[in-house]
C-alpha cells in the first residue's frame, strides 16, 4: 500500500481556488517531492491568503489550471492512502477543484495527521503543523505546499514507528483514529465552563478572532460568549475582522495577517485575553 502526504494552498476562501499543491511519499524521505503551482479560475487572491503563503496572482499567471495538472497528479495518487494535516480541508479542496473542473471524484482514503498527533502527543499545547514539526525536529518552511506535505509525511512516519506500526493506516487503527470513541458527558446546559459568568456588555456586530491559548476559558467558550454578546466569532483574520484576541503562544500566521490588515485598512485592533473579557464584562475569578 502506498501512503502519500498532500497539502494544498488556496488563493481565497473558496475551496476550488487551489494555487499550489505538494505531495510527499511516507517512509521515503529521499524521494522527490511533487510541487506544482496552480492557476485558479478566477485567479482572485485574498490579502489574508497571500499573507499566509506568499503566492500572488502574478506567480501563477502562466501556471496550469487544476485540470491541467490533474493527469500528472492523479497518476501519483492512484491507489494511495493520503495523509493531510487537517484532512477535512485538503480533501474538500481536492473534491471542490475536481468538481469545478468537471472531473470525476475518485474514492480516496484520507488520514488526518492532526488527529494522529493529538492521539500520540496529547500534552502538546497545540497540534498545528508547525508546532508538531518543531516538537519532532522536522524541518519546515511553513505554508510552502511541498514542505508542508513532507512534514506531514514525516509526522505519519514518526507516529507509526513510535507505536510499532508498519504503516500510517495501521498506526491510525492502533490509536483509534477514525473510530467512534467515548466522549465525556457535558453538563445539561453548559454554555460556559463552571465559574465563567455570562457576558454583561454588548459587542453587537463586531467580529473577533482568537490566536494562541486562553488561560481563563477555552476557545469554544470565548466563541459562545462573543455570540451571546451580539458579536461574531471568526476562525481566520479577514478584511472585516475587528479584533484579534492574543492569548499565550499566539500563532504567527494570524499575527502576520492582522498586521497586514492594519497596514492596509487601519481598522483591526488587538487585545489581550484580560482586555477581551473586560470588553464583554466578564470576570472569570
Amino acid at each position: 500500500m502506498i501512503e502519500l502526504a498532500i497539502d494544498f494552498e488556496t488563493a481565497n476562501a473558496r475551496r476550488d481556488s487551489a494555487c499550489a499543491v505538494g505531495v510527499a511519499e511516507v517512509f521515503q524521505p529521499e524521494a522527490p517531492i511533487f510541487r506544482r503551482l496552480i492557476r485558479p479560475e478566477p485567479a482572485e487572491f485574498s490579502p489574508f491568503c497571500v499573507a499566509v503563503h506568499g503566492i500572488r496572482a502574478a506567480d501563477v499567471a502562466h501556471a496550469p489550471t487544476f485540470a491541467g495538472i490533474w493527469p500528472d497528479l492523479s497518476r501519483r495518487l492512484a491507489g494511495a492512502v493520503l495523509l493531510a494535516h487537517n484532512a477535512s480541508f485538503d480533501s474538500s479542496v481536492l473534491t471542490a477543484c475536481l468538481t469545478a473542473a468537471g472531473l470525476p471524484v475518485p474514492a480516496i482514503r484520507f488520514i488526518c495527521t492532526v488527529e494522529l498527533a493529538r492521539a500520540a502527543f496529547p500534552d502538546l499545547r497545540s497540534h498545528k503543523l508547525n508546532i508538531v514539526a518543531h516538537h519532532l525536529g522536522i524541518p519546515l518552511n511553513h505554508h510552502e505546499a511541498g514542505s508542508d506535505a513532507a512534514a506531514c509525511a514525516a509526522i505519519g512516519q514518526h507516529v507509526s514507528m513510535m507505536v510499532g506500526a508498519g504503516s500510517v493506516a495501521e498506526a491510525a487503527e492502533k490509536l483509534g483514529i477514525g473510530r467512534d470513541r467515548p466522549r465525556a458527558a457535558r453538563p445539561p446546559s453548559a454554555s460556559f465552563r463552571p465559574g465563567l459568568p455570562m457576558p454583561t456588555r454588548r459587542v453587537d456586530g463586531q467580529r473577533f478572532v482568537v490566536t494562541g491559548t486562553l488561560a481563563a476559558c477555552s476557545r469554544t467558550d470565548a466563541a459562545r460568549a462573543i455570540k451571546m454578546a451580539g458579536g461574531r466569532f471568526q476562525t481566520y483574520v479577514t478584511q472585516d475582522t475587528d479584533w484579534l484576541i492574543v492569548g499565550l503562544s499566539p500563532g504567527q500566521t494570524k499575527l502576520t495577517a492582522a498586521h497586514a490588515r492594519q497596514q492596509r485598512y487601519g481598522r483591526l485592533h488587538m487585545a489581550t485575553e484580560a482586555e477581551f473579557l473586560a470588553m464583554l464584562g466578564i470576570n472569570p475569578a
